[in-house]
C-alpha cells in the first residue's frame, strides 16, 4: 500500500515545497479557483509493500505554478536492518504524511511500469479552502506521523476521512456491490492469488478479527476500493446531487497481465499422504524423524503467532485460531520422542491434544476464524500424528504394568 522504499529520500529533497504551498508569499483564498484537487488511485506492483495498490492527493494550481502530491504512504527506512523489521513486526512502524513534487511521484511508477489514474474532485472554492487547511494542519510536525493499520489506517482510508470532514455529510460514496458479502481476507485474497505462499503466510498471522463482513466504508481501505466509490459517488446540494468526480483520466497505462492461478494446496496433501504412508508400513524410525521434524516446525510457527498475538500492537492479529493446530505444545511430544519413554503424562497429554485436534477439524467451517486451505490437510496429518503415539503410547504403559 505505501510507496517504495526510496520514498522517504524524496521527503528530503522536497521540503521545500511546504513553504511553496502555505508559505506567507502565496494567498490561497485569492487563488482557489486556479487550484485542481485530485486522487490517484496506483496499481499494485510486485513487491509485499506495494500488492495492493496506492492512494494519494493531488494539489495543482496553474497560478501559483505549482504541482505537489499529498502522501500518507511515507515512513523512514531505518539503516539498522533488524530494529527496522522488529518495529515493523511489532506494529511501531511510524508512517507519515508527506509532500512530493508531483514529477517525482510519476517517476516512481512509470520506472515500476505501474498504472495511475487520475480523478479531479468537484469541489467549491470553500471546500478547496478547508480541505488545503486541513493539510496543512496535518503537516505540522506534531501530527505527521501515524500509527499505520493495514485494515483501519492507511493511506487510503486518510484520504476518504479527509474527504468527509470536508463535505460531511453532503457527500454520498457509491455503495459498492461489495458491501456487507465479503471479509477483509476475502477481499485481500483477490490482491493474493498469484502469490500463494505470501497467501498462506498472511493468513497464519492474521487472527479471526478479519473475517468479520466490511461494510461500503470499510472497503476503502483499498486504493482500488476508494477509486470506485468515488467514481460513481455523489455531492448532495440544494439544487440536486453533482458528481464527486468532475474528471478522469490515466497518467500512466496499467500494464497489468493476466497469470495463471497456482495452487499449493497438493502440497500440503502430498505431506499428509508421507504421513499416511510411512504409518501404515510401520516404518517406526522414519515416522518418529518425520513427527519429530512435522512437530518442530508447527511449535515454531505457534511462537510466532503467539508472538503476534501477545507481543505486537497489530490488531489484525489478535484471537488467532490457528493456534489450534500451530501450537508450541508440539514441543512436549517432540521431548517424548527423543527421550523415548511413556508415561501417564504423555498419555493424558497425547489424549488431550487429539480431542483438541478433532474438534479443530469437526468444527473448521463453523469457526468464526477461515483457515487457509493448505492447513486443513496439516490438521488432518496432525490427527494421525497424535493417534499413532497414543496408540503406541498406550501399548507401552499396559506392556509396564503387565511387565510390573
Amino acid at each position: 500500500m505505501h510507496q517504495q522504499y526510496l520514498t522517504f529520500k524524496i521527503i528530503f529533497l522536497t521540503v521545500f515545497l511546504p513553504f511553496l504551498i502555505f508559505g506567507k508569499n502565496i494567498d490561497l483564498s485569492k487563488n482557489l479557483s486556479h487550484s485542481k484537487i485530485s486522487i490517484l488511485t496506483c496499481d499494485p506492483g510486485n513487491e509485499i509493500y506495494s500488492l495492493f495498490g496506492h492512494s494519494a492527493l493531488r494539489i495543482e494550481n496553474s497560478k501559483n505554478n505549482f504541482d505537489i502530491v499529498v502522501n500518507w504512504g511515507l515512513f523512514e527506512f531505518s539503516e539498522n536492518q533488524f530494529q527496522f523489521g522488529y518495529d515493523f513486526a511489532k506494529g511501531r512502524l511510524n508512517y507519515f504524511m508527506g509532500l512530493q513534487s508531483m514529477s517525482n511521484f510519476i517517476m516512481e511508477y512509470a520506472r515500476s511500469k505501474r498504472g495511475v489514474r487520475e480523478q479531479v474532485l468537484n469541489l467549491n472554492d470553500e471546500e478547496k479552502l478547508k480541505l488545503l487547511y486541513l493539510i496543512e494542519e496535518n503537516y505540522k510536525p506534531e501530527n505527521r506521523s501515524y500509527r499505520y493499520e493495514f485494515f483501519y489506517d492507511n493511506c487510503s482510508s486518510r484520504i476518504r476521512d479527509l474527504l468527509i470532514k470536508v463535505m460531511g455529510k453532503e457527500l454520498e460514496f457509491n455503495t459498492s456491490n461489495k458491501a456487507n458479502k465479503f471479509t477483509f481476507r476475502e477481499i485481500i485474497h483477490e490482491y493474493l492469488k498469484y502469490k500463494p505462499w505470501l497467501e498462506l503466510g498472511i493468513d497464519l498471522v492474521l487472527g479471526e478479527r478479519i473475517d468479520v463482513l466490511v461494510n461500503n466504508k470499510q472497503l476503502m481501505f483499498l486504493p482500488d476500493n476508494i477509486e470506485s466509490a468515488l467514481d460513481n459517488g455523489f455531492i448532495k446540494k440544494s439544487t440536486g446531487k453533482n458528481k464527486i468526480v468532475l474528471s478522469k483520466k490515466i497518467i500512466i497505462n496499467s500494464t497489468k497481465s493476466e497469470r495463471p492461478y497456482s495452487s499449493i494446496v497438493i502440497i500440503s496433501w502430498i505431506l499428509f499422504s508421507i504421513t499416511l504412508i510411512l504409518i501404515y508400513f510401520k516404518q517406526n524410525k522414519l515416522i518418529d524423524i518425520w513427527s519429530i521434524t512435522t512437530l518442530s516446525i508447527l511449535g515454531v510457527l505457534g511462537f510466532i503467532l503467539i508472538f503476534m498475538w501477545f507481543g505486537t500492537n497489530h490488531q489484525a492479529t489478535k484471537m488467532n485460531f490457528n493456534l489450534l493446530w500451530a501450537s508450541p505444545f508440539h514441543f512436549v511430544l517432540v521431548f517424548y520422542l527423543v527421550k523415548k519413554n511413556w508415561g501417564s503424562f504423555s498419555f493424558w497429554f497425547l489424549a488431550f491434544s487429539i480431542v483438541v485436534i478433532f474438534i479443530t477439524i469437526l468444527f473448521w467451517f463453523t469457526l468464526t476464524q477461515e483457515f487457509n486451505p493448505f492447513v486443513k490437510p496439516i490438521i488432518l496429518q496432525l490427527a494421525l500424528i497424535y493417534y499413532y503415539y497414543f496408540k503406541k503410547c498406550k501399548i507401552q504403559i499396559n506392556l509396564n504394568k503387565t511387565s510390573g
